[in-house]
């Protein structure tokens, strides 16, 4: 299977037509989309549909400077019945849009005209090359999008399976696919992979937390990772996995619907406390603070924000998001003294800054902790004041006219 990045599906390398006067895929045209399937059927072939509008930039390349090419006219030619419809124009079109929940232009399908399942399937433009991969792709039961839905389902795991099951997910934006392969992937990749330009990619934008995979390897072979990967990409990665397992702790309260997760806050508190890094005090703040809000100590939540801010752990400026939370979490509170303490942070807070936007956010605050006060008409002026900073916020940073 072919083995390249996803991002480079809307990269379209413009080709110079051939001229000759069979060259380019040649469609079928002004014909239903019935005929099409009965043509497909005796000619026992799959269907290669081009899905279009009138508008959409990406479509005019494929039409201009890829489709008119000979070597992807000479293989579609021998192995498709090929048709296109603009989805919003025709009827056939109109009609397939809503059958095959076509979301986004140009998309690619590949059709088996006995079931008119879609078995394969491409969103976005994509160059000569690619376009003919595509297509020896979709005429492999093994390996097109629903041969490989079939492997993955009788329990294939083989990482180089799963990697070409999730690139192929990616180009055809189908979700479920993306996070079935994506699990597994990280399920099983070996840490000496990650080192691959297109592996690093993956786990670099998964959603990862500290009980996944990826992570025990990185963490329990730091400095192997660090020299297959590099120390900056690790370190970077490993940032913002903390930051949102973090995050996530801080914001959960039992309205939620979930149960807290407390093999995963442990284990985050234990890898940070591993971790040399300047977010990690920052994190433990946040892990910190949240048991004191969870366990209802108001008080002594307060106290660890306040030991926070004076160790000054914030280098990344995300103390912002920090105190916001916070202030959330305390206006779930019936402390009238902690309430109290709170509004006064707040008011401390607001007069440090002219930053219309915070400003926006700290009245926000305000109002929801005077409300849990019981002072409606304070919480209200404060709310007023919230909606006035936004909208003041809004003009200064409105586009000038011309």
């Amino acid at each position: 299977m072919k083995q390249i990045l996803f991002f480079l599906l809307i990269t379209c390398v413009f080709t110079p037509r051939v001229n000759a006067q069979d060259s380019g895929v040649r469609f079928e045209k002004g014909v239903e989309w019935k005929q099409v399937v009965k043509k497909a059927k005796k000619a026992k072939r799959l269907i290669f549909l081009d899905c279009y509008t009138s508008w959409c930039g990406p479509c005019k390349m494929l039409a201009n400077k890829v489709f008119p090419n000979d070597t992807v006219g000479a293989f579609f030619n021998e192995h498709f019945i090929n048709a296109k419809y603009d989805m919003e124009k025709d009827s056939s079109g109109v009609m397939l849009k809503k059958r095959y929940k076509i979301a986004a232009f140009p998309t690619l399908l590949f059709i088996d005209p006995k079931t008119e399942e879609v078995v394969h399937k491409v969103v976005g433009a994509c160059d000569v090359k690619l376009m003919v991969e595509e297509g020896e792709q979709a005429i492999n039961p093994e390996e097109n999008l629903k041969g490989l839905r079939k492997r993955f389902a009788a329990g294939d795991r083989d990482v180089a399976f799963l990697k070409g099951y999730l690139f192929t997910a990616m180009y055809a934006r189908e979700s479920e696919d993306q996070a079935r392969a994506m699990q597994a992937f990280l399920d099983v990749v070996p840490i000496r992979d990650l080192a691959d330009q297109a592996t690093w990619h993956i786990v670099s934008n998964a959603p990862l937390n500290p009980l996944s995979m990826p992570v025990k390897h990185m963490m329990d072979s730091l400095d192997y990772t660090y020299q297959v990967v590099g120390k900056e990409k690790v370190d970077e990665c490993l940032r913002w996995v903390f930051y949102n397992s973090a995050y996530g702790i801080a914001r959960w309260t039992p309205e939620s619907g979930q149960p807290f997760d407390e093999e995963a806050n442990d284990s985050l508190v234990k890898y940070l406390l591993r971790f040399d890094h300047v977010s990690s005090p920052a994190r433990l703040a946040y892990v910190y603070t949240a048991k004191c809000a969870r366990e209802g100590d108001y008080k002594g939540m307060l106290d660890k924000m306040q030991e926070a801010f004076s160790y000054n752990v914030f280098r990344e400026n995300d103390g912002v998001t920090y105190f916001h939370i916070f202030m959330d979490q305390l206006a779930r509170s019936t402390d009238v003294a902690a309430l109290r303490r709170g509004i006064d942070w707040v008011d401390k807070e607001t007069l440090k800054t002219t930053d219309l936007m915070l400003l926006s956010n700290l009245m926000k605050r305000r109002g929801n902790l005077l409300k849990a006060i019981g002072e409606p008409e304070a919480a209200e002026k404060a709310f007023e004041l919230e909606k006035k900073y936004k909208e003041d916020w809004g003009k200064a940073n409105a586009r000038p006219k011309h």
